[in-house]
């Protein structure tokens, strides 16, 4: 039952797959289902059409953008409100001071036990290590009871170990099955103020919050043009392109095999196809594919990002590297293979004049990419053969 409760809260809490307002969730107006053998479907299906695009307006349109600040080549979010949504709408970017989501004001309520935490809600930081702590007390009472049973079997046991070795038999069962549950609630009673922390709590509240999200260049221009949801400080599209190439290769003009454009295509590619896409550098590959998002469940998918230009990026050593890490953490391993326009096309899309729309521009350059997906398997000679 508990599982269930967390499943839902967390299903309340990630609702939205993007960081986007539709008009069925503002106006709780829904276009009708459709059938096309039914006249009278088709006749009301276009009278609410009608109604949702004339009555009402965009709602997209009224909200204030996210605004995205450019610093010493980092792209960051400060404001609480907007940091929470860019993550809890699509799992965008990484809190600084967090493995990924920006938990550490919580946590550090929850460790001094100040009283601005309402909820008190455990963090995913903190149930990962409460599993680790019970793991490694698991395996060490294993290891003692292994022991002792070896002594057992040799008639080599005294009587305060056989009493200890029956207590264990007892105790290690419950250790395995033992399932933390993230709740609510912080059981820790003794506080620790370090120094550091008299300069952010003030009459037992956090006045400062030392953390921010950080977004990667891809994320950042999807959100400003896939979305359009984020003001970059004050730079157009063009410049943020230009910006975002120049992070990965210092050149007067964006280069057609550019690392930041082949990413963004990748990931542009499989956002659209409905996938939650982060980094995937501490798996050695280029991205990661969720299903749904970090707290939901693990990455199915590991992406290897490679320019289809007839050169060998990678030898065999570094590739079969790669499949072993991303094997051991029972991933698939896929390799996207990019195919790109000729420079002068490139040249010609990036320095045409005749763009009013800066979106159109984009389109027609990121649509002169094709994605070709290969699934790499890791051959092992126990498992396949006869």
């Amino acid at each position: 039952m508990a599982k269930r409760n967390n499943k839902q809260q967390l299903n309340k809490i990630y609702a939205n797959a993007l960081p986007v307002t539709l008009s069925s969730e503002k106006y709780g107006i829904a276009l009708p289902n459709l059938f096309p053998h039914n006249p009278i479907s088709w006749l009301f299906y276009l009278v609410r059409l009608v109604q949702v695009n004339t009555l009402y307006s965009v709602p997209q349109s009224t909200v204030e953008l996210v605004n995205v600040k450019y610093e010493d080549s980092i792209f960051k979010v400060t404001d609480e409100e907007s940091i929470a949504k860019l993550w809890r709408s699509g799992f965008f970017g990484k809190g600084t001071l967090s493995r990924s989501e920006p938990t550490w004001k919580e946590r550090t309520i929850n460790r001094l036990n100040l009283e601005e935490n309402e909820a008190n809600v455990v963090s995913m930081e903190e149930v990962t290590s409460k599993r680790r702590d019970e793991r490694k007390k698991f395996k060490t009472e294993r290891s003692k009871l292994q022991d002792l049973e070896l002594k057992e079997r040799k008639g080599d046991i005294s009587a305060d170990e056989a009493i200890q070795l029956e207590n264990l038999r007892n105790v290690v069962p419950n250790l395995r099955s033992a399932n933390f549950k993230p709740g609510f609630g912080n059981d820790n009673k003794d506080t620790v103020i370090r120094l550091e922390d008299l300069e952010l709590i003030e009459s037992n509240i956090l006045i400062k919050n030392l953390e921010f999200l950080q977004l990667q260049a891809i994320e950042v221009f999807f959100l400003k043009f896939a979305l359009n949801v984020v003001q970059v400080s004050n730079l157009t599209m063009k410049q943020l392109f230009y910006e975002c190439c120049l992070l990965v290769e210092n050149s007067p003009s964006p280069n057609v095999t550019n690392k930041f454009i082949l990413d963004y295509v990748v990931y542009h590619h499989y956002r659209s196809l409905g996938w939650c896409v982060r980094s995937g550098v501490k798996f050695g590959c280029d991205q990661l594919l969720y299903k749904r998002g970090p707290p939901f469940t693990h990455a199915e998918y590991c992406i290897l990002i490679i320019p289809n230009d007839g050169k060998e990026k990678y030898d065999w050593f570094e590739m079969a590297a790669k499949a072993r890490v991303i094997g051991t953490v029972k991933k698939s391993f896929v390799l996207v293979y990019v195919d790109f326009p000729t420079q002068a096309k490139f040249d010609l899309l990036w320095n045409s004049e005749e763009y009013e729309d800066e979106g159109q521009r984009f389109h027609d350059i990121l649509h002169s990419y094709k994605v070709t997906e290969v699934l790499y398997r890791r051959w092992a000679p126990s498992k396949t053969r006869d």
